[in-house]
């Protein structure tokens, strides 16, 4: 399957068909998305109506069909864990404040987790297959092995597939109480427990027929269950390709900075060379789709044969070649994503 255009709103300005990022939010508490001009994307009267979810996941539909030349698409499959929080919390709010009664339906019906998906193909004029995946940690890659399933069934379907997650202020400090989250002046890289959160949109416009602005190939997906161990898995996963960690020329680790998951990370990928070796999650923060940042990078740096420019890693060199791309939530939710050049 192919990536033909990638829409992408996260704490950094990344512009994959130019091969650029421009480092703007250092996430010392929350790497909240650098939110565009929308005026160009969503039609005023109904910006004004759409929570901050909802605008950045339309944003990021529109941009990904920009960047691929498309008008329509043919479905839609999206990954949210979240879903759209701060809807929600507006419902529950009413809910007890007026004491259950004469609650409007609006926030009820703009809280469920498929608002966003609904909205864009509203606003896009797609009738086809719309799915939204809530499957925690795994709500992204199950959204792309969908994507994945229906290609091989229709090479000619244009799909538009990606992750969604908002972090909002009472949210992070409720998940913040359950030891998630660093202490605020501590940043991802400090050597302590916790992580700190991200949000963003990613989307991709993806199709089986390659075409002369395809990014990149994706390859293959693994989504690793409790049956065996990860580093099992994952060797299980590339075997299958014919590959050896070694064959691999860059690596991005779904690595958060949270201490206490460093022996899984060192099993992993601890052989891997620093200079063969990413962790995407100092850009974008930790929040269950954030796997789908990951992909946006790669797959920019695939089509470019180096690193996104701007993007602050003096230390890791990339001049092509197969791509890994992990991702894992709360080490319970791992998932290995293969990415090549066409």
């Amino acid at each position: 399957m192919y990536i033909q255009g990638i829409g992408s709103i996260s704490a950094q300005k990344l512009n994959a068909r130019q091969g650029e990022l421009q480092m703007i939010n250092g996430g010392t508490s929350v790497f909240h998305c650098v939110e565009p001009d929308y005026k160009e994307l969503i039609p005023p009267m109904q910006l004004r109506r759409m929570s901050k979810v909802v605008r950045i996941g339309i944003a990021a539909a529109k941009a990904a069909l920009l960047d691929a030349g498309l008008e329509k698409i043919d479905m839609i499959t999206t990954g949210t864990a979240y879903g759209c929080l701060a809807d929600t919390e507006i419902f529950l709010s009413k809910l007890l404040q007026q004491d259950e009664q004469m609650l409007t339906p609006t926030a009820f019906i703009q809280s469920t987790h498929n608002t966003v998906s609904g909205q864009i193909a509203l606003l896009l004029g797609c009738h086809g297959h719309n799915f939204t995946y809530v499957h925690r940690g795994h709500s992204w890659e199950s959204a792309l092995q969908e994507a994945f399933l229906f290609s091989r069934e229709n090479a000619a379907l244009q799909i538009l597939c990606g992750g969604i997650d908002e972090m909002t202020n009472h949210s992070h400090e409720i998940i913040k109480r359950f030891g998630t989250y660093k202490k605020e002046e501590e940043s991802i890289d400090a050597h302590s427990d916790g992580t700190v959160a991200g949000e963003g949109a990613h989307l991709f416009v993806m199709s089986a027929e390659h075409s002369p602005q395809s990014y990149a190939r994706v390859q293959d997906i693994c989504l690793c269950n409790t049956h065996d161990t990860v580093s099992n898995q994952l060797q299980k996963f590339l075997s299958k390709q014919n590959l050896l960690l070694n064959d691999i020329a860059l690596v991005l680790s779904g690595e958060n900075g949270d201490i206490r998951y460093g022996a899984e990370m060192a099993a992993l990928f601890g052989a891997v060379p620093d200079d063969k070796l990413l962790k995407y999650k100092r850009f974008c923060g930790e929040y269950p789709t954030s796997g789908s940042f990951g992909m946006a990078l790669a797959a920019s740096a695939i089509k470019h044969q180096q690193l996104p420019r701007g993007l602050n890693v003096a230390s890791v060199a990339y001049h092509g070649g197969t791509i890994l791309l992990h991702n894992h939530y709360k080490n319970q939710y791992h998932s290995f994503i293969l990415l090549q050049s066409i």
